[in-house]
């Protein structure tokens, strides 16, 4: 296999999406992890940060056993989903412009849920050589640059009262834009995990020079690859966010976690219209006996079938479109859909309650809407200089 190949996120296939998740609980109660976080709060890498006045101990030890606790209990509880890479897709192309209304629990397809997406959706670029400055590891003149996929999003409800602990109250924080301040008691709002994953270093060539060991010998991205490939996780933590109910979408930044946000909350628009706006359709795929099992010794409290979320048939792209737009994808950012959808799907604000409209009293929500050419039927598409023939129609339930 090649290093290029390697690199690829390749997603799995939707029925080991419970045998993952039970992985991922297996990891973070490992030491690696608790390792892996610590480090995550001391570099200022998390957004929510958990400190507990007055224990005898680091806020990085103490935070670091209150984020992962928290993982585990919100995952334990998760629905499962999968979005395709045609549904990852148009999620990605409607959420070009960001959602206009505020954020509602009405959104949410669970209270808490884990999805998987078929394409990355967004990622970010670091030197993990000059990420090592200031530790020991550092080696100077070593370069290492490193796209990291999203491939993953997991969510629930939360509350500063979710954790609590026999010594002391936990303090919650929040951090971003260089700013922090403290988490209300009382607060109510959505915690989003976004996972990456493992085996990052399989996109470099296995002699590139990351750092330095202990003994004072190189480290290369082949030994961590060797290291990482005998046991962990298939996707790792990377950073979390929290969205407030009735607040607004600003404007996406990108490569960050508010324009991940965007293409999720995008994707939970897509999943709740029904009707003659309907967009996405859901195929269960059931947990075998044994699985529900060792779920239920994990303490697994969310289902464990898996809920595939495709692209409705009216809408799906056709096969060729679809392999056209994979070909040209790096399988490490989120991919682009010039084939797949020539004009993208759009954003309509619809009233509620018209009646109440003019007092200002009613509610909006996004509605998506098609995108179409306009023109007659059968008409050439015409983009600048450029003129796209168009002389047959997807086949239905292609």
């Amino acid at each position: 296999m090649t290093d290029t190949a390697r690199a690829r996120w390749t997603p799995p296939d939707p029925a080991q999406l419970p045998d993952w998740r039970g992985q991922m609980l297996e990891h973070l109660e490992s030491t690696p992890a608790l390792l892996s976080m610590r480090e995550a709060l001391r570099a200022g890498r998390c957004t929510i940060v958990p400190t507990v006045p007055g224990l005898d101990a680091s806020d990085a030890s103490v935070g670091s056993q209150l984020l992962l606790r928290s993982e585990r209990a919100r995952l334990q509880q998760a629905a499962l989903y999968y979005a395709t890479p045609d549904m990852t897709a148009l999620a990605l192309a409607a959420a070009q412009t960001p959602p206009t209304e505020a954020v509602t629990l009405r959104r949410l397809p669970s209270e808490a849920g884990l999805m998987v997406f078929g394409e990355p959706i967004g990622g970010y670029t670091e030197d993990a050589a000059a990420a090592l400055a200031g530790t020991l590891a550092h080696r100077p003149g070593a370069s290492a640059p490193i796209t990291t996929p999203i491939v993953a999003v997991s969510w629930s409800t939360w509350s500063p009262e979710a954790v609590r602990l026999d010594r002391g109250s936990v303090r919650w924080g929040f951090q971003g834009q260089g700013l922090a301040s403290v988490i209300p008691p009382g607060y109510s709002g959505i915690w989003l995990t976004f996972w990456s994953p493992r085996g990052l270093f399989s996109g470099l060539a296995p002699d590139t020079v990351i750092g330095t060991l202990r003994d004072g010998s190189v480290m290369t991205a082949g030994q961590i690859d060797a290291h990482r490939e005998t046991g962990g996780t298939p996707l790792q933590w990377d950073n979390e966010m929290l969205l407030t109910p009735g607040a607004k979408f600003g404007p996406p930044e990108p490569d960050t976690t508010a324009q991940w946000a965007h293409v999720l909350y995008t994707a939970w628009q897509l999943m709740s219209q029904s009707g003659k706006s309907r967009w996405a359709e859901v195929e269960e795929v059931p947990r075998p006996r044994a699985g529900a099992k060792r779920d239920a010794r994990q303490s697994i409290t969310g289902s464990s079938a898996v809920r595939v979320v495709r692209v409705h048939s009216a809408h799906r792209p056709t096969p060729q479109a679809a392999q056209d737009d994979a070909q040209g994808s790096t399988g490490r950012r989120e991919p682009q859909w010039s084939c797949r959808w020539p004009v993208r799907p759009y954003r309509r604000s619809t009233c509620l309650n018209p009646a109440a409209h003019a007092e200002d009293g009613c509610e909006h929500e996004d509605r998506l809407v098609r995108g179409h050419i306009k023109g007659p039927e059968g008409a050439p598409l015409r983009t600048g200089d450029t003129v796209h023939l168009w002389d047959s129609q997807p086949v239905p339930g292609e």
